[in-house]
């Protein structure tokens, strides 16, 4: 079996015989079906192997699609002149940067089509819509728009306002030509990670179809469970072989770590086609999404701000929430979504909400390392992290040796934002306990108050609350005064009760306070 690991070009995926996952019975709906699309998907979910195929079917080579659902639904095989734009490759630190790669694109097919190339001074949207024309005129055919990465420089951006703004209107100017050329345009699709709602770069663009949420088109781009069992069972038998490990076992390997993603309320769960390949072709399972990018940019906004990883616990958003990542100030979690380290989990239709969680293994422990190494310095976490000494006192009930420890960790914080909010050392303390294993959960709530953390061993229950530049009798009087220990009543374990307080000078814990409910 031939894996096509980072081929994304659906020409040579299909004359050089590596196995295809056949999507073009919804790439015939598609097209049948709208003019102008969108769609959002995850990094490395097989977006721009979506737009190649596009490309070869409205290039009209059809021979490439034999054995293929398109090849009989498709009953005239026209071709047309193709712009296909890429956005990804590049890194956009300003203005001068997205200018280039575009210009070099429109100078390509300006030679290709034998059109005279215009001055690189002109304005983009006006040579773009130059192109345009000039193609279908010289072609005497319309044209298909292909854009893949979009969004590309506003990622590039988004922990930097100002330049995101300029970025932005560039890409309005230039996107905003394909509604002023739409009786030359055939065909129109934009791809990319983040979602068009409210980012206003598509101002005008009313006829742009997302399908995004589109439960037609839930499966579009991934692995769906039925094309998983269909088209891999010879690759899990030859992985079982290599492995020594039973084929079910396999199935179950594979679907705990790269399957549950869902992209519409309802229709079949989506595994990471990028990781599925991999794995198949290596052997092994790990966690090749995190390391093709780790999200470096994504854990800056995180902590610039201050985002409470308390709300990665099921949280519940509408569908318009989902598409709008022009808050982060406000919300981090459509930005969390559209990142792919979010998925939906569940749909209330009464109130057209959202229920979104973690979608696998790999997303769970590639987030959390990630977190981890950013918060704290790699070189000392080794020495610092004996988890099998933290885990000791926990389970021992050594709250005061548990703290002591934990204070020296804290003091070698790998942040380069000043630690003066509460939620920045909560957050510290949630990633470290989630390293630890047990049982914690952040922001816990009682009939009175939130608790900011609890956690829960075999025997003992920790009931935690933060101070900053405070002092630790405050915090355990917080705890006490509000009850958070009475949903824990009739449970038998030992309560024990910690309130802590940080220093923003020290940058570390500076002092706790303890008591103890039997």
């Amino acid at each position: 079996m031939r894996y096509p690991v980072g081929i994304q070009t659906f020409s040579e995926i299909r004359e050089d015989n590596y196995l295809y996952v056949d999507k073009t019975a919804s790439v015939y709906k598609l097209v049948k079906s709208n003019k102008y699309v969108f769609l959002s998907r995850p990094r490395r979910f097989g977006k721009s192997l979506l737009v190649s195929t596009l490309q070869s079917y409205f290039e009209g080579k059809k021979t490439l699609f034999e054995g293929l659902a398109i090849y009989d639904l498709e009953k005239e095989w026209k071709s047309y002149p193709v712009l296909r734009f890429d956005l990804s490759g590049a890194s956009y630190s300003g203005v001068e940067t997205i200018r280039d790669k575009l210009i070099e694109y429109i100078s390509f097919y300006e030679k290709k089509y034998g059109l005279s190339e215009k001055d690189r001074s002109l304005d983009l949207g006006i040579r773009f819509f130059s192109l345009i024309t000039g193609v279908a005129t010289s072609t005497g055919k319309q044209v298909v728009v292909l854009v893949d990465e979009y969004d590309k420089p506003l990622i590039d951006s988004l922990h930097d306002a100002e330049l995101n703004s300029v970025l932005k209107n560039e890409l309005r100017g230039f996107y905003g030509v394909l509604k002023q050329s739409d009786e030359y345009i055939k065909f129109g699709m934009l791809t990319g990670i983040t979602k068009f709602g409210k980012i206003n770069i598509f101002s005008g663009l009313n006829n742009l179809t997302d399908i995004t949420l589109d439960p037609r088109y839930n499966t579009v781009c991934g692995i769906s469970e039925t094309e998983f069992r269909n088209s891999f069972q010879e690759s899990v038998a030859e992985f079982s072989k290599v492995r020594n490990i039973p084929e079910e076992q396999v199935w179950t390997l594979f679907k705990d770590n790269y399957d549950g993603y869902m992209f519409s309320e309802y229709g079949e769960g989506i595994y990471n086609p990028f990781c599925v390949l991999l794995a198949f072709d290596k052997k092994k399972i790990r966690d090749y999404w995190y390391e093709s990018g780790s999200p470096t940019h994504l854990i800056k906004i995180l902590e610039t701000n201050h985002f409470d990883l308390s709300q990665l616990k099921h949280p519940v958003r509408t569908a318009s929430q989902l598409n709008n990542i022009g808050s982060m100030k406000q919300d981090l979690v459509p930005l969390l979504y559209q990142a792919g380290y979010l998925t939906i989990k569940g749909y209330d239709e009464e109130f057209d909400e959202y229920t979104l969680g973690i979608p696998n293994l790999e997303v769970y422990r590639s987030f959390w390392n990630s977190l981890i190494n950013h918060f704290f310095q790699p070189e000392t976490t080794p020495r610092l992290f004996a988890i099998e000494n933290f885990r000791d006192s926990l389970s021992k009930g050594d709250i005061e040796g548990f703290l002591r420890r934990l204070k020296s960790l804290m003091a070698d914080t790998n942040s380069e934002y000043e630690p003066n909010k509460e939620i920045h050392f909560q957050n510290m303390f949630a990633i470290f306990v989630k390293l630890l294993g047990y049982i914690a959960q952040a922001e816990s709530h009682s009939s009175r108050g939130r608790c900011d953390l609890t956690v829960e061993t075999p025997n003992f229950i920790y009931i935690f609350e933060f101070k900053v530049n405070s002092t630790p009798a405050d915090a355990l009087d917080q705890i006490i005064e509000k009850g958070y220990a009475e949903r824990f009543e009739v449970d038998p374990r030992q309560k024990i009760l910690a309130g802590v307080n940080f220093s923003t000078e020290k940058r570390t814990i500076d002092g706790w306070k303890i008591s103890t409910i039997e």
